[in-house]
C-alpha cells in the first residue's frame, strides 16, 4: 500500500515537471500535419488502439509509476481534457505551449527568481499576447477559409471539404451528428426541420410505406405534456379539429396509449380527421426543453397536467400550425409557419445569450443542450456519414471530425490567423512591449512567455523532420509576419496565401489554458500523497 506523506520543494517541484514532462512529449508528437501515431493497447492480448488526437492520448494515460511524477502528468492530463472540451481541437498546443513556460520557470526559479513574480509577468505578457491575437485575426471569408481550417486540424482533405462546406451553409450553430457509414468514403446530409426523439404511436398512423413515415402537411398542433390513455381525454381536441375546415392534427404527447389511441387510428383510418401523433422520448428534464422548442415552432399551447391544463378542456386557441410534421421510429421532425419565425428568433437569441459565459465542469453538457437546440430551431442540422476500409482508419476519422465540428464553429464567430504556429510568433513584439512595463523579477516572466511562443512552431517543423527548427523559424520571420512553415511540402510559405489557418478563438483558449496551467505547476511548494488515493477515469 503507498504511503502517505508531504513532499516538499525541491524534490516536489522537480517530481511533477519530469510527470508533466513525460505526458508532453507524448501528447507533442501529434502536433501538426506529420503528427505522429500513437499505439495504446486497452489491455493485455488485445489489438493496439491507433490514436492521433491528444486529448483522447491524455485520456488514455491513466496512472505514472512514481507518485510524485504521477501528479504533473495528471495535471497536464486535466488541462488537456479541459481545453478539449471547451475548443475541441488544440490540446497538443496547449501541451507543448505548458511544457515550454515550466520548463522556462524551472530555469528561473533554479536561479534564485521569486515564482510570485515570474507569474505576475507571465500573466501580464499573455493578456499583451491574447490582445494581439484578437488584433490580427480577420473574419472568416467563406467556404475556402473554412476548409483550410477543418484541414489544418484534419490533415484530411476530404473530409475537409465536407466540414467546410456544412458550415458554410448551416454557419455557426448548426448541429452536426455523426454517423459511422458502410460505404468506404464520407458523405453527409441536411434535414429541414426541429428534430426530436420520439416515435409515432401506431404503424395504422404511417402515410409514407416506403420510409414508415407518417407525415401530415399544413395541420393543426397539439402539446400535451403528460400521457393520453382514455377516450374521454382525447374526445374534445377530435371534435374541435372535425369541426374546422382543416382536418389534419399532429399530436405530440409524453405517451398515447389505450383507448385514446385506438381512437386516434380509427378516425384516421375512417378519414375523419387526418393524424400524426408522437411520443417524445427523451427524459422528463429535456422533454420538458423540446415541448418549449416545440411552442416557439409551432405557437401552440402547452397544455399540462401539472400546469393545471388538460385536452379535455382544450380551445382552438391552444392549437398550433405547423408546415409539416413527420413521425417514424425514432424521431419527430416539425417544420414551424413563417407566421412563428418572431417568438422562434426570441427563443434563439435567449438561448445564445446563456451561451456567452464559456462553459466548465458540469456545465458543458449544458452548453452542448443549448447548441442543440439553437441549431434545431434555425433548422441548421446535418448529419457527417464516415465510412471508411478498415474499423481503425474509420476511428482515426471519427476523431479527426469531432474536432473537426468542435473548432469550426469558433473560427466562425471568432475569425482566423496563419496557422503553423505563425500566428504565436507574430505576438512576441506585443510581449516585450509589456516587459518594459513590468519591474524587477516580473520581466523574467514575460521572457517565458515570449519563448514559449515560439514553441508550437518548432515542434511543427521537428514533427516534419526538420534537423534545425529555430534556423527555419529565422528564416520564416526574415520573409515577414505571416511566413511559416508548410510542414508538408518543406517551404517557406505565406501561411494564409497557402490555406494553411488556424482558429483564433482556440489558439486564444490554448494559450489560456497553457499559461494557467504551468503557472499551477511551478507555484507549487508541496506535494501531499494520500494512502488511498480516490481514482477516476474522467480527467
Amino acid at each position: 500500500m503507498p504511503k502517505p506523506g508531504v513532499l516538499h520543494n525541491p524534490q516536489a517541484g522537480a517530481g511533477l515537471k519530469r510527470g508533466f514532462d513525460t505526458l508532453a512529449d507524448l501528447l507533442a508528437l501529434t502536433l501538426g500535419p506529420s503528427q505522429g501515431i500513437i499505439l495504446s493497447q486497452p489491455q493485455a492480448g488485445s489489438a493496439p488502439e491507433v490514436l492521433t488526437d491528444a486529448a483522447t492520448i491524455a485520456r488514455r494515460v491513466m496512472e505514472l509509476p512514481q507518485r510524485t511524477e504521477d501528479v504533473g502528468a495528471m495535471l497536464l492530463r486535466n488541462l488537456v481534457w479541459r481545453m478539449h472540451l471547451r475548443a475541441g481541437d488544440g490540446c497538443a498546443t496547449a501541451a507543448v505551449l505548458a511544457q515550454a513556460i515550466l520548463q522556462e520557470a524551472h530555469r528561473y526559479q533554479a536561479a534564485g527568481i521569486n515564482p510570485v513574480l515570474l507569474r505576475t509577468g507571465l500573466e501580464r505578457a499573455a493578456r499583451a499576447a491574447l490582445d494581439r491575437l484578437c488584433d490580427i485575426a480577420r473574419p472568416v471569408n467563406g467556404e475556402n477559409d473554412l476548409i483550410a481550417v477543418a484541414e489544418t486540424i484534419t490533415s484530411e482533405p476530404e473530409l475537409s471539404l465536407l466540414l467546410g462546406e456544412i458550415f458554410d451553409l448551416l454557419g455557426p450553430d448548426a448541429h452536426v451528428s455523426i454517423e459511422e457509414y458502410v460505404a468506404p468514403y464520407f458523405e453527409r446530409e441536411y434535414k429541414e426541420g426541429g428534430r426530436f426523439q420520439g416515435r409515432v404511436v401506431s404503424p395504422y398512423l404511417i402515410t409514407d410505406p416506403p420510409t414508415r413515415r407518417a407525415i401530415q402537411s399544413g395541420c393543426h398542433v397539439a402539446l400535451y405534456g403528460g400521457e393520453v390513455a382514455s377516450f374521454e381525454e382525447l374526445q374534445p381536441l377530435l371534435e374541435l379539429v372535425a369541426r374546422s375546415e382543416n382536418k389534419r392534427l399532429a399530436l405530440l404527447a409524453y405517451d398515447i396509449k389505450g383507448t385514446a389511441l385506438s381512437t386516434l387510428v380509427a378516425n384516421h383510418q375512417q378519414g375523419r380527421v387526418q393524424i400524426v401523433a408522437a411520443a417524445l422520448r427523451r427524459p422528463e428534464s429535456k422533454r420538458r426543453t423540446d415541448f418549449q422548442d416545440l411552442v416557439a415552432l409551432t405557437g401552440a399551447a402547452f397544455l399540462s397536467p401539472e400546469l393545471g391544463s388538460s385536452l379535455r378542456k382544450v380551445k382552438a386557441a391552444d392549437l398550433g400550425t405547423a408546415r409539416r410534421v413527420e413521425a417514424d421510429a425514432e424521431e419527430v421532425i416539425v417544420v414551424g409557419n413563417a407566421s412563428h419565425a418572431a417568438a422562434v428568433r426570441a427563443l434563439i437569441d435567449d438561448l445564445r445569450a446563456r451561451l456567452q459565459a464559456p462553459p466548465q465542469g458540469d456545465e458543458q453538457e449544458e452548453a452542448e443542450e443549448l447548441r442543440f437546440r439553437l441549431a434545431r430551431l434555425s433548422g441548421q442540422v446535418a448529419t457527417l456519414k464516415i465510412g471508411a476500409a478498415t474499423k481503425t482508419e474509420r476511428e482515426a476519422m471519427l476523431q479527426k471530425a469531432r474536432k473537426g465540428l468542435r473548432a469550426l464553429p469558433i473560427a466562425q464567430r471568432e475569425g482566423v490567423v496563419a496557422g503553423g504556429g505563425v500566428a504565436y510568433a507574430h505576438c512576441i513584439p506585443a510581449v516585450h512591449a509589456v516587459r518594459t512595463e513590468l519591474a524587477h523579477e516580473a520581466t523574467w516572466g514575460a521572457d517565458i512567455l515570449a519563448r514559449a511562443l515560439e514553441e508550437p512552431f518548432r515542434r511543427i517543423a521537428q514533427n516534419a523532420g526538420v534537423s534545425s527548427p529555430a534556423a527555419v523559424l529565422a528564416r520564416a520571420q526574415r520573409r515577414g509576419p505571416g511566413f511559416g512553415l508548410d510542414a508538408v511540402s518543406g517551404q517557406i510559405v505565406d501561411m494564409e496565401a497557402a490555406g494553411i489557418l488556424d482558429a483564433v478563438g482556440v489558439l486564444r483558449e490554448a494559450l489560456q489554458t497553457a499559461v494557467s496551467g504551468a503557472v499551477m505547476a511551478f507555484t507549487t511548494d508541496a506535494i501531499v500523497h494520500k494512502r488511498r488515493p480516490q481514482e477516476s477515469l474522467e480527467p
